[in-house]
């Protein structure tokens, strides 16, 4: 979860060849942003075609089972890997929600704030709270609110009503996003392995679980291109000590996943602008922006993105 007050008030270098790149991007991926309606143009027509072609997955969850462990911190042993999936979605949403909502609650959100890309990041983390809700929803089951575990709840909390200056919680931000990077595409990957046997439902998971993927990818690159060498070793450090701790917090994403396989996923190398090539149409790379080639480059991808509701 990003907010304006991560990334400025400003002080920082003029803008960038890059950055001026990823603005681009931005108008070009997500169109006109309305922060009074919490809308991005294109990411509507986006969800449009999402709602046009509804799905709906054949197995049946059981609803009260479900409510009963989404309302709680730890879920019962019993539960299959199928509803701990759908639970640890869930629970993303509700962390997701309570940092969107927390930060527009106290006028932290900065949807009203200078920066084009600060006004984007903030809709487009109000969008990734509906998506995973959209998810949830495949299986007819709604999205109750409740805080996160602790530690999430601090870091949010954190990020949101710091004192300090963007420099010092830039770090703690990046660490944030590669971590959520590394936790949506586990999630997406296992909700593939557990609902293949239906391919819509699988498909339907994929779409939308990489909308956020590729949105996050582009957040860390964000922070890395306004942080320095310094900047960029704290948030390597931070992610080290972290992002194991925040992650082994949600006993169903480790059973999920399993305990191995998470931590292995987070000790990996984290080349950002291999895993932004994973998505060449909905992501932006800092490493490699090109500057005016970039229009071109999201056009090609809407085309490719509306075949995903032919």
């Amino acid at each position: 979860m990003t907010t304006h007050a991560d990334f400025g008030p400003r002080g920082f270098a003029p803008v960038s060849d890059a950055m001026q790149g990823y603005r681009r991007f931005l108008a070009e991926r997500d169109g006109e942003p309305d922060p009074y309606r919490d809308t991005l143009s294109r990411r509507e027509d986006f969800f449009a075609g999402i709602e046009a072609r509804p799905v709906r997955s054949e197995r049946r969850l059981d609803r009260d089972v479900y409510l009963r462990n989404v309302l709680r911190h730890g879920i019962e042993a019993e539960l299959d890997d199928e509803m701990t999936w759908v639970i640890a979605t869930a629970k993303a949403n509700q962390a997701e929600r309570f940092g969107v909502e927390l930060a527009r609650l106290y006028g932290r959100d900065g949807a009203e704030g200078n920066e084009p890309e600060s006004v984007h990041i903030v809709l487009q983390e109000s969008y990734h709270t509906r998506i995973l809700a959209d998810v949830v929803g495949l299986f007819g089951l709604p999205v109750p609110q409740r805080p996160p575990p602790f530690t999430t709840s601090a870091m949010i909390h954190l990020m949101v009503f710091s004192p300090f200056p963007p420099r010092l919680t830039l770090p703690l931000v990046g660490m944030s996003e590669r971590l959520g990077c590394v936790l949506f595409r586990l999630m997406r990957d296992r909700g593939l392995e557990l609902f293949g046997a239906e391919p819509a439902v699988a498909e339907r998971i994929r779409l939308l679980y990489d909308e956020i993927l590729a949105d996050e990818l582009c957040h860390v690159g964000l922070v890395r291109e306004r942080l320095g060498a310094f900047g960029r070793r704290s948030m390597e450090q931070l992610y080290r000590r972290l992002a194991p701790r925040v992650a082994l917090q949600s006993p169903e994403t480790v059973r999920v996943i399993g305990r191995e396989r998470l931590l292995a996923a987070l000790a990996e190398p984290f080349d950002l602008s291999a895993r932004v090539a994973e998505f060449p149409d909905t992501a932006y790379d800092f490493g490699n922006a090109t500057g005016a080639d970039e229009p071109a480059r999201i056009g090609s991808a809407r085309g490719r993105r509306d075949q995903d509701f032919a």
